[in-house]
């Protein structure tokens, strides 16, 4: 992977605030955010259980109407 490619990609890491930068002389150190990465974590679990759910009620109609 490029320098290039990196770059972009913690750029958007750090748009999603999911790590900061902090700049060490000519370093950029780059941290995560471990608090932010587990809030989104359970989001997405909440998500993925409503979804789960419809999907589950879903192919109890198509049964039903079989």
């Amino acid at each position: 992977m490029s320098f290039a490619a990196v770059q972009k990609h913690v750029a958007v890491l750090e748009r999603a605030e999911l790590v900061t930068k902090q700049r060490r002389g000519r370093q950029q150190m780059v941290r995560g955010d471990v608090a932010t990465v587990h809030y989104t974590f359970e989001l997405l679990e909440q998500i993925e259980e409503v979804w789960r759910s419809r999907l589950d009620r879903f192919a109890e109609i198509l049964m039903e109407n079989r």
